[in-house]
């Protein structure tokens, strides 16, 4: 029994590591990147709802975006705020003109967050589309440098965020997003592209259309994640550079149980995921499995050597992407965003055994909503 616990171990552990090191690879195979004769329109969309602490840092960042007026327009798609998110908006775009509101019509059939980004991308004038949340900061340098990939084929450009690491707390939250997306960044450019985050999600209007917006596509409390999915069954490539030119910033999550709902919220949408993407969750859930289960199957210094094997996998990961971003200093939290990690990788199986309804924005989203069709469901944003 023992030699059999070894065998697989070292198993899952092996392509555990060789997956690391192909990922690592692909961190370092940037896709490939174009100059553009004439610089096309490009429309920045930024839904928001109750966001009035946060939407001014946003605004501030965008109004100083590298990018000629005269091919910009940002659209901020309120979805029915009841704090002041409008009227600062409003204040600003009194000042820029560049900045637009919109107020998301809600007896839309398509729900939340999906339907504010909706309206606001039939209304632009872009050939591009930029997205952000509005509790980000975007790089002045932001939309240059993404367009830079935008290579013919190419319909889909997934930029990294990190949360801002002003605690030892959100330093592991940082660690934790770069972990995640450094993999699908390393996937996206050896051709097995996994996923991208919605608050640095940058498409053609064209491959928008193409794959019918969110018109045609499945609620999701992961919108973008849907989003994704649809492209990536479509004609267009995706590309994911991790570059500190194409970075943006965001808020990190401040207590414990504020970060559990946004887990649960992303694990709820990663659902729907391929059966290829169920296989590297289970891979990933035994290669965190096992090394523990060793150190009560096998001797004290193997079940140790184990261990080390998987966390020097992850830190060959997490170095070269925070290197990247300038964020070496962030790696001291690394012993905490380990312990944290095992403890989400464990406690997922658990919560969705008991509780699969999500509270967001106010709005309660069940499990049975995430499987309708928007086409044919009330608009939960009021």
């Amino acid at each position: 029994m023992e030699s059999l616990f070894l065998w697989t171990l070292s198993g899952v552990l092996a392509y555990y590591f060789l997956q690391t090191l192909t990922l690592v690879y692909g961190l370092f195979r940037l896709p490939r990147r174009r100059a553009w004769s004439e610089l096309p329109r490009v429309t920045v969309v930024v839904a928001a709802r109750n966001e009035e602490k946060n939407i001014g840092r946003t605004l501030a960042s965008l109004v100083e975006l590298d990018y000629p007026r005269e091919k910009l327009e940002i659209i901020i798609s309120d979805g029915a705020s009841t704090d002041n998110t409008c009227a600062v908006v409003e204040s600003f775009a009194a000042n820029h003109d560049v900045i637009k509101l919109h107020r998301a019509d809600q007896s839309r059939p398509i729900r939340g967050k999906a339907n504010a980004i909706h309206q606001a991308i039939e209304i632009s004038n872009g050939e591009f589309i930029m997205m952000t949340d509005a509790d980000c900061a975007v790089q002045p340098s932001w939309i240059r440098q993404t367009l830079a990939h935008f290579t013919d084929e190419v319909g889909l450009v997934c930029g990294i965020t990190i949360p801002v690491p002003k605690t030892a707390f959100a330093a592991m939250q940082l660690l934790d997003w770069v972990y995640i997306l450094a993999t699908s960044s390393g996937r996206a450019s050896i051709g097995q592209p996994i996923g991208g985050i919605g608050n640095n999600f940058n498409f053609r209007r064209q491959t928008y259309d193409d794959v019918g917006g969110y018109a045609a596509i499945k609620f999701s409390v992961t919108e973008d994640f849907a989003l994704f999915q649809a492209i990536l069954k479509s004609r267009w490539k995706i590309a994911f550079p991790i570059l500190y030119e194409t970075h943006n910033q965001t808020e990190p999550m401040p207590t414990v149980s504020e970060l559990y709902a946004q887990k649960k919220r992303w694990t709820l949408g990663a659902l729907d995921a391929s059966f290829t993407q169920g296989i590297l969750a289970a891979e990933m859930f035994l290669a965190h499995l096992l090394p523990l289960v060793a150190f009560a199957v096998l001797p004290f210094t193997t079940a140790l050597a184990a261990l080390a094997v998987k966390l020097t996998a992850d830190v060959l990961l997490i170095v070269p992407a925070l290197s990247r971003l300038r964020q070496l200093k962030t790696l001291y939290a690394f012993p905490l965003f380990e312990v944290y990690y095992y403890l989400f990788v464990f406690a997922v199986p658990i919560i969705l055994s008991f509780s699969r309804e999500i509270i967001w924005k106010d709005i309660s989203y069940s499990r049975s909503d995430m499987r309708s069709k928007t086409s044919t469901m009330p608009n939960a944003v009021k």
